[in-house]
């Protein structure tokens, strides 16, 4: 059941309504408050861009583009700075060193310098002729030394040379050896088969004279003609 509010706007204190609260209504019982209406508006997001404004967007990109440009033009040109930087060390180098070459040049140039120089020559050409002299005095002491080794080494032919008919004639006799020992057991083999056959036929005589002695024991003695075998008298 609802109840009505009675009082009056005029009964209100002015200091606020804190005292003046009621905690006997639900809250669905109150009235509904409606929020303020949206102003809507029947213009387009997008206003129609004014030839103005393209230009000055394209003018933006070019502008872009061009500072990209020019920003790698600028490291390129960077980069060129350093190579060229690098070449012209290198050139400062490379003259320093063939300044440093003339220089040297002109100094041998110079009378004092040629002067020193020719003494140095004189001395390594002083040197050169000891060493020379030195190697010839070794070879004519060597040259005797070398005359008795070829003395040495037309004898050592020499025997080389008989040792050699020497081999040859030990080599020829050494196949007569081979030979006659190869005939001496032809021989040996011949003599060998020979004294077995003849063994071979004593012993058949002597089977026979045995066979012939055993035959003759049976048969008694007579006069001289047949004599008594041995052992029976």
């Amino acid at each position: 059941m609802k109840q009505g509010n009675t009082l009056s706007p005029s009964s209100l204190s002015r200091r606020g309504l804190t005292g003046y609260r009621r905690f006997d209504i639900p809250t669905s019982d109150l009235p509904y408050r409606k929020s303020a209406p949206t102003m809507t508006s029947d213009v387009p997001d997008t206003a129609p861009r004014t030839r103005y404004a393209t230009i000055t967007e394209w003018c933006g990109r070019a502008a872009a583009v061009i500072a990209v440009v020019l920003f790698a033009m600028v490291l390129l040109t960077i980069h060129k700075g350093l190579l060229v930087q690098d070449s012209a060390r290198t050139v400062v180098d490379n003259f320093r060193v063939t300044n440093e070459f003339f220089a040297q040049r002109a100094d041998l140039t110079a009378p004092a310098t040629a002067r020193r120089q020719l003494d140095e020559l004189n001395g390594v050409l002083a040197q050169l002729n000891s060493a020379a002299a030195t190697d010839v005095d070794h070879l004519a002491a060597l040259l005797p030394n070398a005359q008795a080794l070829v003395a040495a080494g037309q004898g050592d032919t020499q025997i080389a040379g008989e040792l050699e008919s020497v081999a040859t004639t030990l080599q020829g006799s050494a196949a007569s050896l081979h030979q006659i020992s190869a005939d001496a057991n032809t021989t040996v083999t011949a003599v060998n088969d020979e004294l077995t056959r003849a063994l071979d036929l004593t012993n058949q005589l002597n089977a026979e004279l045995t066979r012939t002695t055993n035959k003759l024991a049976l048969v008694p003695a007579s006069d001289a003609l047949i004599p008594a075998p041995e052992g029976i008298r």
